[in-house]
Order: structure tokens, then sequence, then C-alpha cells
């Protein structure tokens, strides 16, 4: 059993999803999904201070199953890959799961948005 809202898969007998109460289906097709996968909307998560870390965070939402791209370089069009052509990159998540998306990249890293580098070193600062 599958729920057409945020697309969860159920054990057999469960007729409502406890996430958002939507009535389970049999089966998800585009008629009873809430987008199909051409209508899917991606809001913005987070910009990033290099692909690289993009990508990170990128692999950390995937293994947690929240669907997400990366956009990075100077192209307009989402890309998975690596961009050395522009500084920064901007992860974009399924808007079905912005909150989980959030959660998780605030337990791993917080407010912080260079989780690799950890942001640019004060020159009063030492190491």
């Amino acid at each position: 059993m599958f729920c057409p809202t945020c697309e969860s898969e159920y054990e057999a007998g469960i007729t409502r999803c406890p996430d958002d109460e939507s009535p389970l289906v049999e089966r998800l097709t585009p008629e009873n999904t809430l987008h199909d996968s051409s209508e899917a909307r991606f809001v913005s998560l987070i910009k990033l201070g290099s692909p690289a870390e993009a990508e990170m965070v990128n692999d950390i939402l995937a293994q947690n199953d929240v669907r997400s791209v990366v956009k990075s370089g100077g192209a307009d069009a989402f890309s998975p890959l690596l961009s050395a052509t522009d500084q920064g990159a901007e992860i974009f998540v399924d808007e079905r799961d912005a909150d989980r998306a959030t959660e998780l990249y605030n337990a791993f890293f917080g407010g912080d948005a260079t989780p690799l580098t950890g942001g640019p070193v004060d020159e009063d600062e030492e190491l």
C-alpha cells in the first residue's frame, strides 16, 4: 500500500498514512499521486560554498530517501555533476521532502553553509 501524497510504502492492512492521514492506494499512478514526476516542484534548501559540499549534502539526502538535485556552476539547468566553472552550488529538494531535508541538514551541519571547509578562516583566528 502507498500514500498518494508522500509516496511512502506501507504494509498490507494499513489503510491511512500515519504522516498525512491520506487514504492509501494499492499502487502509485500519475492519476492518484500529488504530482507526477513531470510536475514535481523543487524548492531551494540551501546555497553552499562549493559544488563538492553540495554533492556531499546531496548524497546524505539521497541516502535518506529525500528527492534532491544540485545546481552548480553557471548553467541554468539542474546538474548532478560537479562544476569547476563557478564557486558555489545550491541544493533543491522536492517540496514534499522539504521539511525532512531541513531536519536532516540541521542534524548534520546546523546552519553551516560550508560543511566541508568550515567557512572562511578569520585572519586573527589561530589554527
